[in-house]
């Protein structure tokens, strides 16, 4: 079992047997598949630092300095 634990939402992969492999999140089996499929299906469900109102926030202020 390998948890991923972020913002809240809890990512397991576990093992099923010799070549399966199961993500779930939250308890909910979400992918099975091998284990490098599942990590890249993992690393999916992460949640990730969405950079679009800092972008935003870059834009105004270099309006505002013209």
């Amino acid at each position: 079992m390998f948890p991923m634990k972020s913002h809240g939402v809890d990512i397991l992969i576990q093992q099923l047997d010799e070549m399966r492999f199961a993500v779930t999140v939250d308890g909910i089996v979400r992918y099975v598949g091998s284990q490098p499929e599942c990590d890249q299906r993992a690393a999916i469900f992460v949640p990730k630092n969405d950079r679009a109102p800092q972008d935003q926030a870059l834009l105004r202020l270099a309006h505002l300095s013209r």
